[in-house]
């Protein structure tokens, strides 16, 4: 049995289904944590990721705009911040835990990814080969010397510690250039062998195709995904893809299959199942693809939607026992699917006010979800099983995020509609309705020893600073570039080789359902969309 179907069976005032109850996760003030920056104002938090560690396995990590790596311990409630350091002089967009040690790697905007032991806080080691902003790491299932990384230079380099630094660097063993370039119109030549050992190389630079996502799926095989090509690739690390000059050959492609018409379509999330037999794809189309990585269709076996993706940053995650599935949206929430019916409404959990990126869901317990989002916050989610009267005791001014199930509107009836034609079905997307964010103090006690210092920001001890007041500051390079992976604002690029690194335009936000419509559900609609659609006609 799975653990939510224990946690049902045993409780006896337990009278409903499975899915119902997703309906108990809250977020209450004292697991709402704002992300500071060097300066004491509040950043954008990016990459979630809970230890593997036997030891830690309850402690989360996350890092922010501006380089900054927190250790929160989800089982304390007084002091849940064990340690904060600045990782990178840039902003950290990915962190990856080492399987089953305190040990973790943080990928940036500054080119290079690092190694640290989060109990010292020692820096082991430092990567150096790419080109452009790192967007993705990934460790080797259960090696712990092997990971991946992929950038905006559209490249994935595979690292292995145990070989021997050069220039007080490691170095990439294996590189795979221009990993998702979008298909050419004229056939490539002949793949012709490239003079020379790997060492000699130089990185192709091409930040319009950028890599958004790397995952292993075992020990030889890597899953990546692009910003433009729409493409979802396995590559066999076997094969040495740096001998080859031109575009490289993956083992196996899962090409899009949505009806979008926008000419580039990425995918922002990658997320498998306990088996690694299912990855789940958060596409920019409003959609999330499950493929079958274990045969030959390349079809996806399900299809989850009702939110809202529009940026590269929305992620995704799978419960311990396999039976849902958590993602981050652009329209404020969190959403649960539930993985064996797709096709039923999602549970969402809503209180952030901004725009839902990463999603962690513990993989030891299955009664707590990490999120974060672009209103500055980290939140943890617990399922809550006591009685009403237990639940209100939370009371209202404490609840900072709740659990509700998506309301999707009735469809309407076309006119034509008669006993002879029957009502056509209509499949609306999901409507947002944010709601404010509360604030919430972040302790700082650090029983973790510590030999490097500590970021000092004198608004960690208060207890009420709101995470917008400082959303509006003038944001550096590259961190507050954050938004965007791929905007043309001719803010300065991190990519060297290149006179300007021309950035992919974001997908921005499909167009917003109607407020019509949004009042006939009885959801008000607050606000208007971030950024209009660029480019490109919506989906």
């Amino acid at each position: 049995k799975s653990v939510v179907q224990v946690i049902i069976v045993n409780d006896p005032r337990s009278r409903y289904p499975l899915s119902s109850l997703l309906e108990g996760y809250r977020c209450v003030r004292h697991d709402e944590h704002i992300s500071y920056g060097n300066l004491g104002d509040s950043v954008p938090p990016f990459g979630l990721a809970f230890s593997s560690a036997r030891d830690l396995q309850n402690i989360l990590a996350a890092a922010n705009e501006e380089g900054i790596v927190r250790l929160y311990n989800t089982e304390s409630r007084e002091y849940p911040l064990l340690k904060a350091w600045l990782a990178h002089e840039n902003a950290v967009f990915d962190i990856a835990w080492m399987p089953g040690e305190p040990q973790l790697v943080t990928a940036a905007g500054d080119q290079m990814a690092r190694l640290w032991d989060v109990k010292s806080g020692e820096l082991l080691g430092s990567f150096k080969g790419h080109l452009c902003s790192l967007k993705s790491v990934a460790f080797a299932p259960e090696e712990k010397a092997v990971f991946s990384t992929g950038a905006r230079d559209g490249n994935i380099m595979i690292w292995d510690m145990r070989c021997s630094k050069k220039d007080g660097f490691y170095r990439q063993v294996n590189q795979i250039s221009g990993a998702h370039n979008k298909a050419e119109t004229n056939p490539p030549s002949k793949t012709k062998k490239r003079r020379g050992g790997m060492r000699g190389m130089a990185p192709s630079v091409d930040s319009q195709q950028s890599v958004t996502v790397v995952l292993f799926r075992d020990q030889h095989t890597l899953i990546s995904s692009g910003a433009v090509d729409g493409v979802i690739k396995m590559w066999d690390l076997r094969k040495n893809y740096t001998a080859h000059r031109h575009d490289p050959v993956p083992l196996q492609t899962f090409p899009y299959p949505g009806s979008c018409t926008r000419t580039r379509l990425g995918y922002s999330g990658l997320a498998l199942d306990s088996a690694r037999a299912n990855v789940m794809c958060n596409c920019t189309d409003d959609s999330i693809y499950m493929f079958s990585v274990c045969g030959i269709k390349t079809t996806p076996v399900a299809v989850f939607s009702g939110h809202q993706n529009s940026s590269f940053y929305v992620k995704s995650s799978v419960s311990p026992d396999d039976q849902f599935l958590a993602s981050g949206s652009s329209d404020n929430h969190t959403y649960i699917w539930k993985i064996s019916n797709p096709e039923l409404p999602p549970m969402t959990l809503q209180g952030h006010s901004e725009e839902v990126t990463s999603v962690a869901w513990c993989p030891t317990d299955f009664t707590k979800i990490a999120s974060c989002s672009d209103d500055h916050t980290v939140r943890i989610w617990r399922l809550h099983r006591e009685n009403d009267e237990v639940q209100s005791s939370l009371g209202e001014a404490n609840l900072v995020g709740h659990a509700r199930p998506k309301i999707l509107p009735r469809p309407s009836i076309p006119a034509e509609t008669t006993p002879a034609k029957p009502q056509r079905r209509v499949s609306l997307g999901g409507i947002a309705s944010p709601q404010p964010a509360a604030c919430a103090p972040s302790g700082a006690a650090l029983p973790l020893s510590s030999s490097t210092t500590t970021p000092n920001r004198s608004q960690d001890s208060k207890t009420a600073a709101s995470p917008q007041s400082s959303a509006s500051s003038t944001p550096p390079t590259e961190q507050r570039a954050k938004r965007r992976l791929e905007t043309g604002d001719g803010s300065s690029s991190n990519c060297e080789g290149t006179e300007q690194c021309d950035r992919v335009t974001e997908l921005s936000p499909a167009a917003k359902r109607s407020r019509t419509l949004a009042w006939f559900v009885g959801i008000k609609v607050v606000g208007g969309p971030r950024s209009s659609l660029a480019s490109s006609s919506s989906c």
